[in-house]
């Protein structure tokens, strides 16, 4: 899939007004640039503070002699897509196949003073809009992490198998693989795009699947011996009140002695700042996901940009979202009176987790 992105960038105007969202707007030139065929649009005034800067794999077009919007139309017709970031722009938006994007790709934190990211997650479009492609999207290794689940009940629980719950099961990846193994599992979700999913493409008469919010919960039985929610997904609850409802909600359908399980990134590892892409071809389907991420204190921006060509039908969607690291004292503070954290892992090989080290901040809670 062939896509362009042009930058209609202020050097001086920018370095002026706000140094900071300069060298950020930098930053992502220069990582963009090692992704994708990148093109400048600068002032002649700008073509020598440019240069020292050292930035590579970029052709230089000078506003004076080009007239943007004449060269957006004929790069249109040579490529797939176009990805057009320009100052001044307050919103992703989709023209045919030329994409109109701010340079400054950080959400708004403040949005969210009095409110869970929850509320802002359950409304994306990569949940809802663009969930038929949701498997297609992943670069992770189911197998192995639902054999992690396994081998953790197997070595907590010491059975075989039992009845589980898949909290944000999306659209069912590790429920179908534990009901293939002889477990129980009810798979819980507050899209209902998801679900429906699921139950199209994870069938399985082992799983029983549900449209409902994790935090508040009901279901008829309640000796379920083993909750799970993976891939940071928990960390959409970014309000202590919600964790506590979720930990709650967990607790009362589960008997003492059971395992609850918490699987995130170990967000505060990780680079301040990070942009790539996944490229993903199959049969007559491609796609091309553009990820960049943003890391402060115990928080996680990301946004995506997606690119399909289904069966020579384009699609795009844009998508962003926050998530919350909790730290394992905070963790301990939430979880008292229901749960006692027994294990922490750095990892789906079970090796023990280092907070400088380990990629993964998987925590194992028992029932008390």
């Amino acid at each position: 899939m062939n896509i362009k992105v042009i930058i209609d960038f202020e050097i001086i105007g920018n370095y002026k007004k706000d140094k900071k969202e300069f060298y950020e707007n930098m930053e992502i030139l220069k990582k963009i640039s090692q992704i994708y065929q990148t093109d400048l649009f600068i002032s002649s005034n700008d073509i020598k503070i440019f240069k020292s800067l050292n930035v590579n794999n970029i052709n230089i077009y000078l506003k004076e002699t080009q007239k943007n919007e004449d060269y957006l139309v004929k790069v249109s017709e040579k490529y797939d897509w176009v990805l057009y970031f320009k100052s001044g722009t307050k919103e992703v938006l989709c023209e045919g196949n030329i994409i109109y994007s701010p340079i400054k790709l950080k959400g708004n934190i403040d949005n969210f003073k009095n409110i869970s990211f929850t509320e802002h997650a359950k409304n994306k479009k990569y949940y809802h809009d663009f969930s038929n492609y949701y498997m297609e999207t992943l670069a992770n290794d189911t197998p192995k992490e639902a054999q992690f689940l396994i081998d953790i009940f197997k070595k907590y629980i010491n059975k075989d198998n039992g009845k589980v719950i898949d909290c944000c099961c999306g659209v069912g990846r590790h429920a179908y693989l534990l009901a293939k193994d002889g477990f129980k599992v009810t798979g819980i979700d507050i899209s209902s795009d998801q679900i429906t999913n699921a139950e199209k493409i994870h069938n399985h008469s082992n799983i029983d699947y549900k449209i409902m919010d994790i935090r508040d919960f009901d279901l008829v039985d309640k000796d379920y011996e083993m909750s799970y929610c993976m891939w940071t997904t928990y960390n959409y609850l970014s309000l202590d009140k919600d964790l506590k409802k979720f930990i709650k909600t967990n607790y009362n359908h589960q008997k003492k002695g059971s395992i609850l399980i918490l699987d995130s990134k170990n967000i505060p590892r990780l680079d301040a700042h990070r942009m790539y892409h996944r490229y993903t071809e199959k049969d007559k389907f491609k796609m091309d996901i553009l990820i960049n991420k943003y890391v402060f204190n115990n928080i996680q921006n990301s946004q995506y940009f997606l690119f399909i060509n289904d069966n020579g039908y384009k699609k795009f969607f844009y998508d962003d979202e926050f998530v919350r690291f909790y730290t394992i004292n905070e963790l301990k503070k939430i979880i008292d009176g229901c749960y006692e954290i027994i294990d922490i892992y750095g990892n789906f090989d079970m090796e023990k987790y280092n907070d400088k080290t380990s990629n993964r901040f998987i925590t194992v809670l028992k029932r008390i």
